[in-house]
């Protein structure tokens, strides 16, 4: 590990914050290198870098931005949590990158054989004289680039969030069609309900991510306009006019996103509104995560002494004392993930609250905040597309269940009324009859028409066919009166 790259004011910031066991993200510090790359290449256009000196800045940041996270990180290491609005980020950035160019040219120097006056190696003494500041920082301040870095950043890292939460749905989807036509017992408030089926239970969990999907796509827009080229509070004083103009279609060309120059920039730099707009949608997200992950392990539950309706995969062993034991880890974790993300959120909140007159100075725990939520956002999809690839339904559990509940039972209502289907229910429990079982055999309705109005088709169409059950009716007549004189005086609650 080199040292080489660090300036005064990087290791000065080393030694002055020492807060965290947290590293200012590398995604963050990429997206910077970005900012940088637009502005020296907006100052060379406008005749205020010589062009070696421009060069040497685009080498010395593309050296930077080739390297991998690990050995990026060993340049780069400067706490997460630091005051000043980023601007230990922002220097650490201007002293690295003047000391690559330096030392980039004190090489060429070298192998031309050219000397500075002072016997140094150098391409030109333009490029070995190259400063932070009035070089790499120029037209610029921390305030218009981490800004900006921060909005590259969070664009950079919605897209593979989305990505896999669309993964996800997919997964999801084939889950649907596979498992479309198993029935079971659907529950409202933990309890027995109504007749459902396992494809429609994996289809509530794939609505939910598409309007995530669509959520996160938009917040995308949310984030396109930048303060680049505001300076100090938005007004591009201390900056010429070409190049505030200029600097946003560098960056531009520098990225791939559609990004804008703010309406109003000097609100852009004192206020972070959008940023936790943005974020809002991740912890939205965070939310269908842990509602599916939560259903995961209810229907997984027992699986003997409980639902039991999903068979869950035994990628690691469930317990250290009880041998063959399965649990829901997986789905714990994705819990974990979104209880973190919807506290970070509750922090993002508070951070942004304190923008004060010009300036947020609160954007280092901003950033990364926001980049362990949306780190964690699409590690959890992830791992929870992994269980959902390899959990399985049990048909048998689910009509097992199903029976026991009598859900079907609703299937009864348009034919003999409320009252009687709760008192049907009541004496198939009592004599341990199936629901079809005591239609048949006790009320004397025929095989066919028990089979008809509790099959698959009719328990799981959108609505009943009136016309059906008017007939019905009409042959069940004298059954239906007859219950109906059984509930005669009886009081009933709804």
């Amino acid at each position: 590990m080199s040292d080489r790259y660090r300036g005064a004011q990087t290791a000065r910031a080393r030694t002055l914050y020492r807060v965290s066991p947290y590293t200012v993200p590398l995604e963050l510090i990429r997206a910077g290198l970005c900012v940088k790359r637009a502005c020296a290449r907006a100052n060379a256009a406008g005749g205020y870098l010589g062009a070696d000196e421009a060069q040497a800045l685009e080498e010395a940041i593309d050296y930077f931005d080739s390297r991998a996270d690990a050995e990026l990180t060993r340049h780069f290491d400067l706490d997460a949590y630091q005051g000043g609005a980023g601007t230990a980020v922002n220097m650490s950035l201007n002293e690295a990158i003047a000391a690559r160019a330096r030392e980039q040219s004190a090489r060429e120097g070298e192998a031309d054989g050219v000397t500075d006056g002072n016997g140094s190696a150098a391409r030109d003494h333009g490029t070995a004289a190259i400063d932070p500041l009035d070089h790499v920082n120029l037209h610029q301040s921390t305030n218009d680039v981490m800004p900006t870095a921060l909005r590259l950043m969070l664009l950079d890292m919605l897209e593979p969030a989305e990505r896999e939460i669309e993964a996800l749905q997919t997964a999801i989807q084939q889950g649907e069609r596979a498992h479309a036509d198993v029935l079971k017992t659907a529950r409202t408030q933990l309890r027995d309900a109504t007749v459902t089926t396992a494809g429609r239970q994996f289809a509530t969990w794939a609505g939910t991510l598409g309007r995530d999907r669509w959520r996160l796509f938009k917040a995308r827009e949310r984030l396109k306009e930048v303060n680049l080229g505001g300076t100090a509070v938005g007004t591009g004083l201390g900056a010429p006019r070409d190049y505030v103009l200029g600097v946003i279609r560098q960056l531009q060309r520098t990225t791939r996103h559609p990004v804008t120059r703010a309406d109003n920039p000097v609100e852009a730099t004192s206020n972070y509104d959008q940023v936790l707009e943005a974020m809002e949608t991740v912890n939205v997200a965070a939310v269908g995560l842990q509602r599916i992950a939560g259903d995961i392990r209810l229907l997984a539950s027992g699986p003997h002494g409980g639902i039991g309706e999903l068979v869950l995969p035994a990628p690691v062993k469930g317990s250290s004392i009880m041998a063959g034991k399965v649990n829901p880890v997986q789905a714990e974790a994705v819990v974990q993930a979104g209880e973190r993300i919807a506290a970070n959120h509750s922090l993002l909140t508070r951070l942004c609250a304190r923008s004060e007159l010009e300036l947020n100075a609160f954007l280092p725990a901003i950033a990364h905040t926001a980049w362990e939520s949306l780190r964690l956002l699409a590690g959890a999809a992830g791992t929870l597309r992994d269980l959902i690839g390899s959990v399985e339904v049990d048909p048998e559990r689910c009509e097992r269940n199903l029976e026991a509940s009598h859900g079907r039972v609703v299937a009864l209502l348009p034919l003999f009324g409320y009252a009687a289907c709760e008192r049907i229910v009541e004496a198939a429990r009592g004599r341990d009859m199936l629901l079809s079982e005591y239609l048949v055999s006790e009320l004397g309705m025929a095989e066919a028409d028990c089979e008809e109005l509790l099959s698959t088709r009719n328990l799981t169409r959108l609505g009943y066919d009136p016309a059906r059950y008017a007939d019905l009716r009409r042959r069940y007549a004298a059954l239906v009166e007859t219950l109906k004189e059984k509930g005669t005086g009886e009081d009933h609650d709804d």
